[in-house]
């Protein structure tokens, strides 16, 4: 009789924490095959008893709530039509000559369809691989964006090859660790290039800009930092770690490549004294500015990141509390992020609960909580507020190119971002305790990102130690 074990590996996925749920198929004495579905999930979501998915049922809904229920309801039926698909195909097998990877084979022909019924005479290029890739993963918005601007940069980089040999082509199968080295010495260099070569380049970028939407009659490159080629290569080399495990290339081109760290200096935020300022400054005379100020004190009282607030709703207020999912995490792999909301983020939505908030619908979101107007138009109007306000000392940042130190007045440097910069550091002042901080920020736990406030912590402890001298 053939049996089928469902449970959660013992390992945690390292961005969410969830665990991948493993499949263990037996018959007889001579079949037993173990195999990864690609579903994860918390363990709070799982019952050993049953092998399945548990669905929680809260008393109080929310939309944040209504959206877990749904992704856990469709992870539940997924793998139910895999268990379905492999006991379908074990019926029809020759029992006697079972291959030691039917098990494994057959998930992979479930989960990656597309690849496993695309004719073999029919080699795919390139960036047809990529795009596979990027469709496999499905990842949030942002990161498909920067991946979008590594894929039009390598088609750049094959445009510029072709010059000296038509027949360049990008190969999964055949770029080497030079390649790479070749690749990123380009991409460092292109600005320069492109000024050397201004016809090749015109052509390369109207057939791959170096931005996503191109608004410029003449679109130009810049030059880039250290950061943005170290962020590239690390996805580059993401991807091909998938296809070699997905059996798609055995290609190892990374192999022996140096990838260094990134550089960022400690992370700068508003003191409670600066931000307390800006809540309480009086803008009646430039009520746009008022606006957008008190969504800005808002974000800095609930941490989010500004793609999160742009999606809030009146339905992500819960008990209390601001509820929702954070986009990094929502595909896939949801993790819910959960505020209470003081006395001051209580007053702000005490301030535009009966306001006709009609005029700042969007395309993602027809019942905005607040008054938020598009991203680049929010970070124009934070910068002016700290101007008006006398936020204007002067902080040092790292230069996105040169990578070296650089002074700037704190109104020049401000953007949506430093809000969720705020309430961490400001939280970190008081409680060190990075997992209590990610269940409101969204990070996840563990995150790298909260060495970053580790040189505020000791400045902090520092004046503690001062105030007894």
């Amino acid at each position: 009789m053939a049996t089928i074990i469902l449970s959660l590996s013992t390992k945690s996925d390292k961005v969410t924490s969830q665990h991948e749920v493993m499949i263990r198929f037996f018959h007889g004495k001579h079949i037993n095959q173990r195999a990864k579905t690609n579903i994860f999930i918390l363990p709070d979501h799982w019952d050993e008893k049953t092998q399945n998915i548990v669905i929680p049922n809260w008393r109080v809904m929310s939309k944040t709530r209504e959206l877990l229920q749904k992704e856990l309801q469709a992870k539940k039926e997924r793998l139910a039509a895999l268990t379905a698909s492999v006991h379908a195909s074990f019926l029809a097998l020759d029992k006697g000559n079972v291959p030691n990877d039917w098990l494994k084979k057959l998930i992979h022909d479930f989960i990656f369809p597309a690849a496993t019924t695309s004719k073999p005479e029919q080699k795919k290029s390139f960036f047809d691989w990529f795009e596979l890739f990027l469709k496999t993963k499905n990842y949030p918005l942002g990161s498909t964006k920067s991946f979008r601007v590594l894929e039009r940069a390598l088609g750049r980089y094959q445009g510029y090859k072709r010059k000296r040999n038509k027949d360049f082509a990008l190969d999964i199968d055949t770029i080497s660790k030079e390649t790479i080295i070749d690749f990123f010495d380009y991409f460092r260099r292109e600005h320069e290039l492109a000024q050397k070569n201004p016809k090749l380049f015109e052509k390369l970028l109207r057939d791959y800009p170096a931005e996503i939407t191109q608004k410029h009659k003449s679109p130009k490159i810049t030059e880039r930092g250290d950061n943005h080629i170290v962020n590239l290569q690390k996805k580059l080399k993401r991807f091909f770690l998938w296809l070699n495990k997905e059996g798609y290339s055995t290609n190892r081109p990374f192999d022996g490549v140096e990838i260094k760290a990134e550089k960022y200096g400690t992370p700068i935020i508003l003191t409670l004294e600066e931000r307390n300022k800006i809540a309480d400054f009086d803008l009646s005379s430039k009520p746009h500015l008022e606006r957008q100020r008190d969504v800005f004190i808002f974000q800095c009282l609930i941490g989010c990141r500004v793609g999160d607030l742009l999606k809030m709703t009146p339905d992500n207020v819960v008990n209390g509390q601001i509820e929702y999912i954070p986009r990094k995490t929502k595909d896939n792999k949801p993790i819910t992020a959960e505020v209470p909301l003081n006395d001051r983020a209580t007053a702000i939505l005490e301030k535009y609960r009966n306001v006709d908030l009609s005029p700042y619908k969007s395309k993602v979101n027809s019942n905005p909580l607040l008054p938020f107007i598009s991203s680049q138009k929010y970070n124009e109007a934070i910068k002016e507020v700290f101007k008006i306000c006398g936020i204007d000392r002067m902080v040092t940042v790292l230069d996105p190119v040169s990578g070296e130190q650089t002074q700037k007045p704190f109104y020049e440097i401000a953007s949506s971002h430093l809000a969720r910069r705020t309430f961490v550091g400001l939280l970190y002042n008081q409680i060190q305790d990075p997992n209590l901080i990610s269940s409101m920020s969204g990070h996840v736990e563990g995150s790298r990102e909260f060495a970053r406030y580790r040189k505020i912590e000791r400045e902090a402890k520092k004046k503690a130690v001062d105030l007894i001298n």
